[in-house]
């Protein structure tokens, strides 16, 4: 297959769920990254005090992480449109709860309390948009694209959604862009739950219409077989956390990368007079990330996904490595553009190995465990990295996160696809 027939991948994407179903899918996950800066924004605003407002945030990030894996759970057994038709409007009720329980005084008990409701009941949109590719059934090339696509996806909210924070911030009050997100929630999450892609249970199934045949020679994608998103007779949700615990290991590594090098280059650019600089330096990665997520695809399948993980992750603690020396805000932000070309393709290699090794009836289970074991990641590092950056510069922030890195490296050895879901090369 030629690299121009590869990319096409891309261009059938829409054909085989609809433009519909990237739109919504995208806005339904750009909530998800507001909530986080909004919330400290709001508690932090509300009660004055930075250290209230962490606590708040950790209660938050706790109680989606642990929640992620029960949502998947639930999906697998009963499709996705109950859960989140029913999630949705919890959750955005929840987070205008929040804005009205700050602004009205509220003690930092109730509120870290209804951050954790928020949290329990925040839709893992990407995880489970990645459950529908996964359910076409198609070969590795389109799956692969889907898949691609979806962490480019990922990469540019997480860059639009704490700048919307701040545009909305800035124009309003603290409490206008946790609005925008509840309203967000209540429209799109809703879309996404509604979409044709996540109809169908073991009573109804209802499949996707598939490719014409002229279509389907014409984008070189296999149509789709399957129904997507089916109910399954589910295993339990211990079996697939430990069938999938080798990418689940990797993932977490990353977002300790993840964690930790946000911590350090905060630390470098307010070490170097330019705190407000620090965003933008790191919204670099998410642009060199979401570039190379889409690349994935276009890599020979004689690459295998452990050969994959391996050298990412040697790459991207090499680069981390050298982020210890950096003297300027010019060659910080050089290495933060380089080391993000490797982080596309490590998240989409991890959600690929999931997807796969992952039990059939387990892929949501699978593909929300993923986030939640970034997020644990993140929270870990960040508080690991904090504290050394406070006592010996930003240094050892990025010192941690090449650790992190190397971790990742270390742990790739350990994933291993069985070759019945696999084509030859992906072993």
């Amino acid at each position: 297959m030629s690299q121009l027939r590869t990319f096409r991948q891309y261009g059938a994407l829409p054909r085989l769920l609809g433009w519909s179903f990237l739109v919504v899918g995208f806005l339904g996950r750009l909530p998800t990254s507001m909530v986080v800066l909004g919330v400290l924004t709001l508690v932090a605003s509300a009660t004055g005090s930075v250290g209230d407002a962490g606590l708040a945030s950790a209660s938050l990030a706790l109680s989606t992480a642990v929640s992620g894996p029960i949502i998947g759970r639930w999906t697998d057994r009963r499709g996705q449109r109950v859960p989140l038709l029913i999630l949705a409007p919890v959750n955005a009720a929840a987070l205008a709860a929040l804005v009205v329980a700050a602004g009205g005084g509220a003690p930092l008990s109730v509120l870290c309390v209804l951050c954790v409701a928020v949290g329990a009941t925040t839709v893992p949109v990407g995880s489970l948009a990645r459950v529908r590719w996964l359910a076409l059934g198609g070969g590795p090339r389109q799956s692969g694209a889907a898949l691609g696509y979806e962490s480019m996806a990922d990469e540019m909210v997480f860059v639009l959604g704490p700048a919307l924070v701040g545009v909305a911030a800035s124009l309003g009050t603290p409490e206008l862009p946790v609005l925008i997100a509840a309203v967000l929630v209540l429209l799109f999450v809703t879309a996404f739950a509604l979409h044709r892609s996540a109809a169908g249970t073991a009573r109804e199934p209802e499949p996707v219409r598939a490719l014409s045949p002229a279509a389907t020679r014409a984008s070189g994608v296999a149509a789709p077989v399957r129904s997507v998103v089916t109910a399954h007779k589910a295993p339990s949700l211990v079996a697939v956390l430990k069938a999938v615990a080798p990418a689940l290991a990797g993932m977490a590594c990353v977002g300790m990368f993840f964690g930790a090098s946000q911590t350090a280059v905060t630390a470098f650019a307010t070490a170097a007079g330019t705190p407000g600089r620090a965003g933008l330096i790191y919204a670099v990665m998410g642009v060199g990330s979401a570039v190379m997520a889409l690349a994935v695809v276009a890599l020979p399948d004689v690459v295998s996904l452990r050969l994959r993980l391996m050298v990412c992750g040697a790459g991207i603690a090499g680069i981390s490595a050298a982020m210890t020396a950096a003297t300027s805000t010019a060659a910080l932000t050089a290495l933060v553009l380089a080391v993000g070309l490797l982080v596309g393709p490590a998240l989409v290699t991890l959600f690929t190995a999931a997807g796969r090794i992952a039990p059939p009836g387990g892929t949501a289970v699978a593909m929300t465990a993923m986030g939640s074991a970034n997020v644990v990641g993140v929270a870990a590092a960040a508080a690991l990295a904090g504290h050394l950056a406070d006592l010996y510069g930003a240094q050892a922030g990025f010192a941690v996160a090449a650790g992190s890195a190397a971790a990742l490296a270390v742990a790739a050895v350990a994933v291993r696809v069985p070759q019945r879901r696999l084509a030859p090369g992906d072993v």
